[in-house]
């Protein structure tokens, strides 16, 4: 691979490089776990607003029969229902949009583990390992 500037070599540039590898592990991981917290929290902001918006359609149905039995006129009593139809098929998007969100949220907690479980003794042999670390492109074809 060839590069434009030259990078230095020696215990220096072996340092630099591994704590730069040590910090995007350590990075990945941080944005990995914080990735699946949002989408956790995203799916029960979206878990409530259903709760909230069924419970508003709840409340239109008995309106509607309400204004039924005083004899409303029909067309009120059916723009009630429709209204109330109209906010339940939007809660079948949100129940699909929250599902969704919590399968993320776990995908992403199951590959920061998978990582951590790939990588981790890795950085944990590193951070404990005596010595100097073999500059990169000694590992750069296995």
């Amino acid at each position: 691979m060839s590069e434009l500037v030259p990078r230095p070599r020696g215990v220096l540039a072996t340092t630099t490089e591994y704590i730069g590898e040590a910090v995007r592990y350590t990075v990945l991981l941080t944005q990995l776990a914080a990735a699946g917290v949002a989408l956790g929290l995203l799916s029960e902001a979206v878990r409530s607003a259903y709760r909230y918006v069924e419970g508003c359609a709840a409340s239109v149905d008995r309106l509607a029969d309400k204004a039924a039995s005083l004899h409303v006129d029909g067309d009120v009593v059916a723009a009630h229902y429709d209204a109330a139809s109209v906010m339940r098929s939007v809660l079948e998007e949100a129940d699909a949009m929250a599902e969704a969100a919590s399968d993320l949220s776990v995908m992403f907690q199951q590959t920061a583990d998978a990582h951590r479980a790939d990588y981790g003794p890795v950085a944990d042999a590193m951070n404990s390992k005596d010595g100097q670390v073999a500059d990169r492109e000694y590992y750069s074809n296995r």
